[in-house]
């Protein structure tokens, strides 16, 4: 056998024939049926073997018979033979009848081994009857049968080496046994060369049986990996989407499976009976782009070289699935084209993925809207073609408020509201995008300003529409900033960030307003985004400080408390107020940040002042709104080591106006936990009474407005009246703002205020000179306040 063969079977080919020969094999049903390959191999030349053996008797009969008389036991010998032929031959004519067998067992193996012994050892007799006293004629043909047989014999057993061995080892010994009865000189020499000539014969005996027990192995192995294959491909049709498909050369359907059949709506017996190309054309979708595909496979069939990936659309019970087919020509032995093999894929759930991530490379998935990245390309071509045009940004007043108490989800629907009504409001060839967050922009190819205009009015009415978001009715307010090209801009990155700079001057003008860009406001526009820069880097690079106003009882002119007040000093515009950069935190969303540094701030600051001294920190209503601000507030006291009752929160009516269950809430928990709480600047907003009922509040905070006019206006002198006496009715406390004379304090006094605060009691203090200050007023006498006479007659200038 060749050595590249043997290495491609690794048996262990002495182990693995004896094993066969034995009956012994690793695989038990390898071998029974290498075993019956091996007798059908023997059983196909048997009738030419009994007929050659039936020849040669009559030969060696007439040969005897011409020289004298046939012996009787040559005719007993002859008769011998001839039955064991006639018996082969029946045995080889019912088997012949049968089916073939799949196995032999190793009785079947013996069985062949005892016949072929039986046969020889018949043959074996013959050369020591005839050759010591035949005539030299007689012992010529006795030589050449007993050689001749020993050839064809072992040949025609090579297939059974065991039975082939037997044979020739025993017809051997017969001719040997011969040689020495015979009297002649050679008959050593001759015998010598009857050995090796018998060994020559077992030697191709038992190389023929290697080969042909290897043929069987490699039948056997290659039969086993068909069964594999075929496993394997029947579980890829079940458990995959894809298809295997086979074409022959008259370009129809062969092997079809029943998954193909069932993706073909057909039965598999009926789609060979048409060309693939004709089944694909009715069920295509029908429109060109399908039709184009089914040519395309068709050029490709013509071709005959492999191709991959040729997308073909086919409609079935109403749905198009998209499938792609990959596939190699099939040849035959002259080189000829014989068909196709391949395999289709259905890629319909991944061409949709792909139109998907495409979609959301260009829009955005909330809300179906172009994204930044499309309203600056389509922005950019609009430019180069010269088109005359208006950029608007909008961004929604309060957005953060909305996330903040109501949840993420609102927030998310809100948008997906805001979206729609902008899309409803704008003309068809206008494009709506959503920068980002809460930020969106129209793109409109209307250039005159009245045009301009009135579109912004449309969307600003549009989105005051309210807005149901689980149950709570919001309404959406926005600001717009106007842009227009080519006077505000001529590229891309210059008309927006003028739009942007037009959007803070319409936030700074009071929201819900429509502002066209000038050159005036860029320099404002860059001072409140140098500060919004600068409060986030603020927040850690110790530039916030607070400091403390002392409060001021009127009755005993002692320290009661202070308020917290935040200062900044930003590195380049210097101390920036709190009027100007609150705003900007609150539009940035820095409110929230900022709140809890001020909270823990002043908590661990106050810890160290006397115990019977309170701490004021103002609130924003953006942060108190935010989810669980009580707990916030009450482990930053806890963290400070500050009791609850000598914290006040300070609220404005901006909070107390939106009445959402969510701030009551909140309120009664900083209640019950023991902080005080306190309505700042009474009197300026609404004012309206049932606050003081609804909300839990123990302070009323007297608005330096009026405090500043008490000695003007009688006016205000009844105004303040009233808010004390207001507050002494509801046993609340009261603290005027602003007390910058003592005449001020001299008719708060005689109206029964509590305390005060301002520049007569002191300035803002830094936190390491609230000690001295707290020492130097230690003991102080209250001092002598006089009214003085108002300086216009008025109807209710009296001091009662």
């Amino acid at each position: 056998m060749p050595r590249s063969f043997r290495r491609a079977l690794p048996i262990h080919w002495p182990r693995a024939l004896s094993a066969i020969a034995a009956g012994v094999a690793v695989e038990p049903a390898t071998a029974a049926r290498i075993r019956a390959r091996q007798l059908q191999a023997v059983g196909r030349i048997t009738p030419l073997a009994m007929a050659a053996n039936l020849l040669n008797v009559v030969l060696v009969l007439w040969a005897v018979g011409v020289d004298g008389a046939v012996p009787g036991p040559l005719w007993w010998w002859a008769l011998a033979v001839a039955g064991v032929g006639v018996r082969g031959l029946t045995g080889w004519w019912r088997q012949r009848q049968r089916v073939p067998r799949e196995a032999a067992s190793v009785k079947a193996l013996h069985h062949a081994t005892l016949n072929a012994a039986v046969l020889a050892a018949l043959w074996a007799v013959m050369p020591p009857l005839l050759f010591p006293s035949g005539s030299h004629g007689v012992q010529l043909l006795v030589a050449t049968v007993t050689t001749g047989m020993i050839c064809a014999g072992g040949f025609a057993l090579a297939t059974v080496p065991v039975a082939g061995t037997a044979y020739v080892v025993v017809l051997t010994t017969g001719a040997a046994v011969a040689l020495m009865l015979a009297p002649l000189a050679l008959a050593p020499m001759i015998g010598g060369l009857l050995l090796i000539y018998g060994l020559i014969v077992l030697g191709i005996v038992w190389s023929t049986a290697r080969l042909f027990t290897g043929r069987l192995l490699a039948e056997a192995e290659a039969e086993r990996q068909n069964e594999v294959i075929g496993l394997l491909l029947r579980d890829f049709e079940e458990n995959t989407s894809d298809v295997l498909w086979e074409l022959g050369a008259d370009g129809r359907l062969r092997h079809v499976s029943q998954r193909l059949a069932e993706q073909l709506g057909q039965r598999p017996e009926t789609l060979g009976t048409r060309l693939l190309t004709d089944w694909l054309t009715d069920l295509l979708p029908g429109d060109d782009e399908s039709r184009g595909h089914v040519q395309a496979l068709r050029e490709r069939l013509r071709e005959a070289t492999p191709f991959r990936d040729q997308l073909l659309p086919l409609q079935r019970d109403g749905q198009v699935r998209w499938w792609s087919l990959s596939a190699k020509p099939l040849f035959d032995d002259a080189g000829r084209p014989a068909g196709w093999r391949g395999v289709a894929s259905d890629i319909t759930e991944a061409r949709r993925a792909s139109h998907r991530l495409r979609w959301l490379a260009h829009n955005d998935a909330l809300t179906g809207l172009a994204n930044r990245h499309q309203f600056r390309s389509l922005l950019g071509q609009l430019l180069a073609q010269e088109t005359p045009l208006a950029v608007m940004c909008l961004d929604l007043d309060h957005f953060k408020a909305v996330n903040d108490s109501l949840g993420h989800g609102a927030g998310d629907a809100l948008l997906r509201s805001v979206g729609e009504r902008l899309t409803t409001a704008v003309r068809r060839d206008d494009t709506v995008a959503r920068l980002g967050g809460d930020e969106f922009a129209v793109l409109t190819r209307a250039h005159a300003p009245a045009e301009i205009a009135a579109l912004a009015q449309r969307v600003l009415v549009s989105l005051r529409q309210p807005c149901e978001l689980g149950g709570q009715t919001v309404t959406a307010r926005a600001s717009i900033g106007v842009a227009v090209a080519p006077r505000d801009g001529a590229d891309v990155d210059t008309l927006i960030n003028h739009a942007d700079v037009a959007l803070y001057a319409a936030k700074a003008a009071g929201r819900d307003e429509v502002r066209f860009f000038d050159g005036a406001m860029a320099q404002s526009t860059r001072r409140r985004v140098t500060i919004e820069h600068g409060l986030r880097q603020a927040l850690t690079d110790g530039s916030l400080r607070l400091v403390y106003q002392p409060q001021l009882g009127l009755d005993d002119w002692q320290v009661a408390g202070f308020e917290a007040l935040l200062r900044w000093q930003h590195p380049l515009l210097g101390e920036v107020p709190p009027a100007e950069f609150v705003p900007v935190a609150e539009d940035a969303g820095l409110m929230p940040e900022l709140g809890t540094w001020v909270l823990a701030r002043a908590c661990r600051e106050a810890a160290r002042w006397p115990a019977a001294l309170t701490v004021s920190v103002n609130v924003s209503p953006v942060q108190a709104t935010v989810p669980g601000f009580a707990r916030h507030v009450t482990d930053a006291a806890t963290a400070a080591g500050l009791p609850m009752a000598r914290l006040e929160l300070e609220i404005t009516e901006s909070l107390l106006l939106q009445e959402r269950d969510a701030t009551v809430q909140t309120l009664h928990e900083l209640r019950n936990a023991g902080a005080r709480l306190a309505l700042d600047d009474f009197g300026t907003g609404y004012s309206a009474l049932s606050y003081l009922r609804r909300f839990p509040l123990q302070t009323l905070k007297i608005d330096r407005s009026f405090v500043r006019e008490l000695g003007a206006r009688g006016d205000a002198r009844e105004i303040v009246r009233m808010i004390i006496g207001l507050a002494r009715t509801l046993r609340m406390q009261t603290v005027a703002e602003g007390v910058e004379e003592p005449a001020h304090a001299a008719i708060l006094s005689r109206y029964g205020c509590d305390r005060v605060q301002g520049w007569l009691a002191s300035r803002p203090l830094e936190a390491d000179a609230v000690a001295d200050y707290l020492a130097s007023m230690d003991g102080h006498a209250r001092p002598v306040f006089e009214i003085p006479p108002p300086t216009a007659p008025m109807p209710l200038d009296t001091v009662p």
